[in-house]
């Protein structure tokens, strides 16, 4: 059911986000905090590693291995950045054309459910979200 009604799902949470902002902007500040937190972790747990692998296999200073390490992890650097460079383009490509099916579908579907609907139901749909975007005016403010 999600992955059928997905587009909808997304724009009723950006409506969402929209009218709680400030929930969410905490929300998301924290979740990315954490990310970094987490992320750090594992970085300084991956250069400890070589740094005392390089330090052990090649009989090497403390320096020495500090140094070593700095060359290996610029390789590594190095090497995903060519990487990203070979794949963002298709994947942005990729999300761009998914983006507008999923708009023209969307599209499509509500203006076939617009010329389904009588006057009647077309004047309380109306209503209704007028009505909605009235009331939603008092939460932002």
């Amino acid at each position: 059911m999600i992955k059928e009604h997905l587009d909808l799902v997304s724009v009723a949470l950006i409506a969402l986000s929209i009218a709680m902002y400030d929930v969410v902007i905490d929300l998301f500040l924290n979740i990315l905090h954490l990310l970094f937190e987490a992320i750090h972790i594992l970085y300084e747990w991956f250069e400890l590693g070589i740094e005392h692998s390089v330090e052990h296999l090649f009989h090497t200073s403390r320096h020495g291995s500090q140094v070593v390490t700095f060359y290996i992890l610029m390789l590594i650097a190095s090497l995903l950045m060519y990487w990203l460079w070979r794949v963002l383009p298709r994947l942005y490509q990729q999300i761009a054309q998914c983006v507008q099916q999923a708009w023209q579908r969307r599209k499509t579907q509500c203006a076939a459910y617009w010329v389904s609907l009588t006057l009647s139901n077309k004047l309380s749909l109306l209503s209704t979200a007028a009505g909605i975007v009235y009331l939603t005016s008092f939460l932002v403010m």
